[in-house]
């Protein structure tokens, strides 16, 4: 997977996609992009206005110096883990003040 940087229009967009096209000598080819893809819990808006922003796009051809950083990225959990390890302990009748 890979993570792209890059400027359109005056505004800053990262996308992250499956595979990338760079055999154009002036184009890097998105494809198969992830538009749900989290990094953590926090909502970031920036994220949100790329996911409508890219919402009906298959692929897109991004001028290479319009290009700031692509990132390889480790492959994420085919299911996201929904709970966690819990440990349930026996309560004790009596106050911890006793």
């Amino acid at each position: 997977m890979y993570k792209v940087h890059f400027r359109l229009r005056e505004e800053e967009y990262q996308l992250v996609a499956e595979s990338l096209d760079l055999s154009h000598p002036y184009f890097v080819s998105i494809k198969d992009m992830i538009l749900d893809y989290e990094e953590g819990l926090v909502l970031n808006p920036h994220l949100e206005n790329t996911k409508k922003r890219f919402a009906e796009v298959a692929s897109i051809m991004i001028p290479l110096q319009n290009v700031q950083l692509i990132e390889t990225l480790q492959d994420r959990p085919k299911k996201p883990r929904e709970s966690g390890n819990f440990v349930v302990l026996p309560a004790s009748d009596k106050p911890d003040n006793e």
